[in-house]
């Protein structure tokens, strides 16, 4: 070990792979998180009272696309895991790499603030209320992004029922939706999830509400996961030879010049069989953002069990009006629209998300400091969790001095919002980043000659 304590913030997928690789490269993680058990936000009911997960939650990608690069998950669990599995399969992560020891439970990170050019002063409160003050060498926020709900301003305005999805668990809880006339607003995964499983629980009616248009796939088609059908939806998987040919800067686009019209050829159709049935017209490119993956909305709304509408751009008392003028009565409202990107325990100064974005280097880095780094955030078109393993690799090279960082100057040039734009390909994030590991550690042994040089120089003198 080269002594530098690294402050892992958050123990949910995020925090406890960013822990394990920090720990593989020899350093001292202390991963953070104000809960009594590992699993972040697919612990249902989690004791740190912000959990996201609902009962019926299950993963949107596949067992092979959703692995460690590391570590599988077993081949006799289901193809798609449901939240305990999840939970199961993170603390069995946990014991095999013999990460207990490096977690802190029950405690909240309150602030953490530089201390002058390296190192971090972080203040930590146990849920007993005893507060500590400890300095670090480098931060990863491994937090989420589930955690501050976003409703729409009109929302303010409805007098009936209002939650938003975070709160939701099942159609009796946290309210009993049976026999009343519900709307759902939001067109991500969780708003068609959770709108064909109230309409299937007995709600008198149900109405999804899209301000706009998206990209809607199944699961699976004729049993088979539509995933597995595509190349490159894992960090570690292998890259086409052609990419390898272009420039960096230009792979994802010449991915999605290539996927794009196969994508519209193959799912195209169903798009407009969308629309028909009274969702916005999805983008004309695919790509532009993360699809939503809903396997049973389609049958859903053809069997009228499910209504579609526009946006909500009226609200009088429990009266809804919508785009295109019809006036609807809501028992409840389910606000399915996201999530503020913050973290309360950094000072704006360091991370400013008033946009609720975030610019950052290879998606990660800090372009302010680079003993600070982001796990977790993006928008690629495959699973969340291994690309949190790729980017903790970097903050471990780093924290490690085996890479380093381009100059300030050139990590503000760099860097790129994160929770905005098309989503990325997998596998090219994956040879991206091991490319950039490569010329950091060239860079590494550079800075390293150098010193040695002057220390010999100085020595001659």
């Amino acid at each position: 070990m080269n002594g530098k304590r690294i402050c892992v913030i958050g123990a949910g997928p995020s925090g406890l792979v960013a822990t394990k690789t920090l720990a593989e490269a020899g350093l001292d993680p202390v991963c953070i998180d104000m809960s009594s058990v590992v699993g972040g936000q697919w612990v249902i009911d989690n004791p740190n009272g912000r959990s996201a997960a609902y009962h019926s939650l299950h993963t949107n990608t596949p067992r092979r696309m959703s692995r460690f690069s590391d570590f599988e998950i077993p081949e006799d669990w289901p193809e798609f895991l449901p939240a305990g599995r999840v939970v199961e399969w993170l603390q069995s992560y946990v014991e095999h790499f013999g990460l207990q020891p490096r977690l802190r439970l029950r405690t909240e990170v309150v602030h953490a603030a530089p201390v002058g050019e390296q190192g971090w002063k972080v203040q930590s409160r146990t849920e007993d209320g005893v507060v500590a003050d400890e300095l670090f060498d480098g931060i990863v926020v491994a937090s989420g992004t589930y955690w501050q709900p976003r409703c729409p301003d009109w929302a303010r305005a409805f007098t009936g029922d209002l939650l938003h999805a975070q709160s939701y668990r099942s159609p009796r809880e946290p309210i009993d939706l049976s026999g009343k006339n519900v709307v759902v607003v939001g067109i991500g995964n969780t708003a068609c999830e959770v709108a064909v499983e109230i309409a299937r629980g007995g709600a008198g009616s149900v109405t999804l509400s899209a301000r706009s248009g998206t990209w809607i796939i199944p699961k699976t088609i004729n049993g088979v996961s539509i995933s597995s059908l595509a190349p490159m939806t894992h960090p570690k998987d292998r890259v086409l030879p052609i990419f390898r040919l272009v420039p960096p800067g230009l792979r994802q686009r010449v991915f999605a010049a290539v996927a794009r019209p196969r994508f519209r050829k193959s799912l195209g159709s169903l798009q407009a069989r969308f629309a028909q049935l009274g969702l916005p017209p999805a983008p004309m490119d695919p790509l532009s953002t993360r699809p939503t993956v809903a396997q049973d909305l389609l049958p859903a709304l053809e069997a009228g069990e499910i209504s579609a509408r526009g946006a909500v751009t009226g609200v009088d008392g429990q009266n809804l009006t919508f785009a295109d003028g019809e006036v609807q009565y809501a028992d409840a409202v389910i606000c399915a629209t996201g999530y503020h990107l913050a973290f309360p325990f950094l000072d704006p100064s360091i991370a400013d998300t008033r946009g609720d974005d975030l610019r950052l280097f290879c998606r990660t880095m800090s372009p302010a400091r680079a003993d600070l780094f982001f796990v977790g955030l993006g928008r690629p078109s495959g699973a969340f969790w291994p690309i949190a393993e790729a980017q903790s690799r970097l903050a471990a090279a780093t924290f490690a001095g085996t890479y380093l960082a381009p100059a300030k100057r050139e990590l503000a040039r760099l860097a790129r919002p994160v929770m905005t734009g098309a989503a990325f390909n997998p596998a090219l994030y994956g040879l991206e980043m091991n490319e950039e590991l490569h010329r950091g550690a060239v860079r590494a042994r550079r800075a390293w000659v150098a010193s040695r040089r002057r220390s010999r120089g100085s020595a001659k003198g």
